[in-house]
């Protein structure tokens, strides 16, 4: 739990400047990808949920941004480069039975992904029209 709390302000400055429309609220789609992105994690595993999520998308709120904020949050905070699609790619095709790299790599994608999910929820959501 001491990660996610050391990511959170991270998470709400990548959340503020990232997620935020022109009214200073965040599309309310983006709860749920979050929350879909951690389900995904858990039942497809990590390689096939950061390719899913990391497609662009023609929805009002695209899901490939949640990737490129736990990105930038674990860039700050964790493993991460600059890239996070490439180097999940290059850890599986390297060595795909290393599990204890990839479970640390899940480990700390996961908790990125909750810190920005806990910080959203600072912040006002749109209303449906």
């Amino acid at each position: 739990m001491k990660r996610i709390q050391k990511m959170i302000p991270t998470a709400m400055d990548v959340a503020d400047r990232n997620l935020k429309n022109g009214q200073g609220q965040i599309n309310k789609e983006f709860n749920g990808y979050i929350s879909s992105f951690g389900s995904s994690i858990i039942s497809a595993g990590l390689l096939p949920s950061v390719i899913f999520f990391s497609q662009k998308g023609e929805s009002a709120s695209n899901r490939h941004e949640v990737i490129l904020c736990i990105e930038k949050i674990l860039q700050q905070h964790g493993p991460i480069g600059h890239n996070i699609i490439n180097e999940v790619k290059v850890l599986y095709q390297a060595n795909p039975i290393d599990h204890a790299t990839i479970s640390r790599l899940t480990d700390s994608i996961s908790d990125a992904a909750v810190a920005l999910k806990l910080a959203i929820r600072t912040f006002p959501k749109t209303k449906k029209d």
